[in-house]
């Protein structure tokens, strides 16, 4: 067993306080290469080049089942429109326009005739646009932490060590994990003594539970340093909803306790979609894996691991 103290109670106030950005434009059901530029703002982005142009900054994220590109480089490019649809985010189902891109590349990544929703750039953090599972569902995401946090999207592949439940000799920490709910990567943890249904979640900066997860692993309450006691969730369109902070007091999987660590609760639109309402649930963000020097998340063999 291996214990990852992620905060201390002194500093715990201040580490909810990041919270409010952690959470924001965190990855969803259907908003439905970690390369050299490695982690921006906290994120996990990569460079994609969008028929034949850019580089452009994207978030990768894996629990995320639709891409998305902000409106107004899709305006920029003058990308053909393709009509509405209805995708699901952690705030709600939301109708909304897409277009189409002859080509999108980076990495390993390299696909055609690709169908986006069309997000806010304020919405996330920012940044270009999000690549989903609908792009990365044959991809091995690769996030080395340790110097110059690169970041890259390669091909599936088994790893140079066998995949064996626990501390390998070189460190390594695995987690079996099977593809659900669309291509997510869902692994089983323990939040306090509960088994709990985890999806491997790239693009949020901060980790989140459902209600069920929280009450069973007995999260206590906790305030943001500006006293408050709710923090803001943002879809990748702009819509908005609310959260409560809370301490989980420690997250088990492969092998490896992580304890005092704040998270955002709440009953959040997808958790009801896959039908984990009732049952324990959580997201797991880029708060946890970063704890690592490197990270392998394998969305084509349903494969999890860490390297400590």
């Amino acid at each position: 067993m291996v214990r990852l103290d992620r905060v201390s109670r002194r500093t715990l106030i201040g580490g909810a306080a990041a919270l409010a950005g952690a959470a924001s434009g965190s990855g969803a059901w259907a908003q439905d290469s970690f390369s050299s530029q490695g982690v921006s703002a906290g994120r996990a982005t990569v460079p994609v080049r969008i028929d034949g142009h850019g580089p452009f900054q994207f978030l990768v994220d894996t629990a995320a089942n639709a891409s998305v590109l902000a409106a107004d480089l899709a305006q920029r490019l003058g990308l053909e429109s393709m009509g509405l649809i209805g995708i699901h985010t952690l705030v709600g189902r939301e109708v909304v326009p897409t277009v189409r891109a002859a080509t999108v590349h980076s990495g390993a990544l390299e696909a055609a005739n690709v169908r986006m929703a069309i997000g806010q750039r304020a919405a996330i953090g920012g940044l270009d646009g999000l690549l989903g599972c609908d792009l990365l569902a044959e991809s091995r995401i690769v996030l080395s932490f340790a110097g110059s946090q690169r970041i890259r999207i390669g091909r599936s592949a088994p790893p140079a060590r066998s995949f064996t439940h626990g501390l390998g000799e070189t460190g390594q920490m695995v987690a079996p994990g099977e593809r659900r709910f669309g291509n997510l990567l869902a692994i089983t943890a323990r939040a306090g003594s509960t088994p709990t249904t985890a999806i491997i979640d790239s693009g949020a900066e901060g980790t989140l539970l459902n209600t069920a997860a929280a009450r069973a692993a007995r999260c206590l309450p906790i305030q943001l340093a500006n006293g408050s006691t709710r923090v803001q969730i943002h879809s990748p369109t702009g819509e908005v909803t609310s959260a409560q902070p809370m301490l989980l007091r420690e997250l088990g999987f492969a092998g490896i306790d992580v304890t005092n660590l704040p998270v955002a609760v709440g009953d959040f639109h997808t958790f009801g979609l896959w039908g984990l309402q009732d049952q324990p649930a959580m997201l797991i963000g880029l708060d946890i894996l970063r704890l690592f020097k490197r990270v392998y998340i394998d969305l084509k063999r349903s494969e999890f691991s860490v390297f400590l």
